[in-house]
């Protein structure tokens, strides 16, 4: 992604405009291929956030099913169906990898050139500590997902990291799918998940959740909530990118309360 990205400018310049047709759509595909990533790593966070909601609720990941997990359960804003919602915006597989040292898992994209292990893959970590605490993944679930890994093909980094795309094929813990929940009830857990992360500390959680508090979307409008998560996020931001992002927002807010 980051040879995509630093293309970026040259579709911005003020010469684009005396560029030969082919060079100005290659850039201006370049620029639809980067929109296209901004768009598929939201849609892996709302993944991750499903799965996290589904594992408080089972103690389970769906390492065998993850195919039938996310059409089972992303479902588009006003119940359409575009397209195969087990596949990122590039007809690649999403693949789900369990990794037990980090007591989390990832959401898995191949990206733009839909290849494995190239630059432009992108990688949505989920921690599992800040809602389950330490030890989430027990030892039975790591082992389905070796075996999960192993009857796919999969190679793992470590005896104790599993990859996992669709399948039908499991026997042990395989993914049984539950009546769809309505957009609110959706809304309403991810929310209580959002807020238990951002109790626990999580600087990804505290910026989301002070998002949702700016925007009204699941929450009461309180630009004075948004500031306390908003300064949450900016003293424990793992990355200058999230960090950069709360602090710019927080800003915001401060000019709106007069701060």
């Amino acid at each position: 992604m980051s040879a995509l990205l630093k293309l970026l400018p040259l579709a911005a310049a003020a010469g684009v405009a005396v560029m030969n047709a082919d060079a100005l759509k290659k850039n201006l595909n370049v620029i639809g291929k980067v929109q296209v990533a901004a768009t598929s790593g939201v849609e892996m966070q709302g993944i991750a956030e499903a799965v996290a909601q589904d594992f408080l609720d089972t103690k389970d990941l769906p390492v065998e099913d993850f195919g039938a997990f996310l059409k089972e359960n992303m479902r588009e804003k006003g119940g359409r169906e575009t397209r195969d919602k087990s596949k990122d915006p590039w007809g690649t597989e999403y693949r789900l990898v369990v990794d037990v040292p980090k007591n989390g898992f990832s959401v898995l994209s191949a990206g733009p050139d839909k290849a494995w292990q190239t630059d432009d893959d992108l990688n949505y970590f989920y921690s599992l500590t800040g809602i389950e605490g330490k030890n989430a993944i027990k030892p039975e679930l790591a082992a389905r997902a070796r075996a999960a890994a192993a009857r796919q093909g999969t190679a793992t980094a470590s005896s104790s990291t599993s990859t996992a795309s669709t399948s039908r094929t499991g026997t042990s813990g395989t993914y049984t799918p539950k009546p769809p929940q309505s957009a609110e009830e959706t809304t309403r857990k991810v929310v209580e998940l959002q807020t238990r992360r951002a109790e626990g500390g999580d600087p990804q959680a505290s910026f989301d959740l002070a998002l949702r508090y700016i925007t009204e979307n699941g929450v009461q409008k309180d630009y004075s909530e948004a500031r306390k998560l908003l300064e949450q996020a900016v003293k424990n931001a793992d990355s200058q990118t999230l960090r950069d992002r709360a602090q710019t927002q927080l800003d915001n807010v401060n000019r709106v309360l007069g701060k």
